[in-house]
């Protein structure tokens, strides 16, 4: 049952996070912190973009291998 109350806890927090118009959100777990602990941190785009993380992957509106069905 912690668990769930640990999954519904994260799920409100992404839930408001979206609500406060933040539009690319990168989750990672650490195994060293201390169980119901979590730290949150905000960058902008050229902060995220130093990485391999949201911000620097594109949006695709269309299917990548569209053009391979064409024919």
């Amino acid at each position: 049952m912690a668990d769930m109350n640990q999954v519904d806890d994260i799920v409100a927090m992404l839930d408001n996070m979206v609500a406060n118009g933040h539009g690319h959100i990168n989750v990672s777990v650490d195994d060293s912190v201390e169980a119901g602990g979590k730290t949150t941190q905000t960058m902008g785009c050229t902060d995220c973009a130093k990485g391999d993380l949201a911000c620097s992957v594109p949006t695709l509106m269309e299917g990548m291998d569209e053009e391979l069905h064409k024919y």
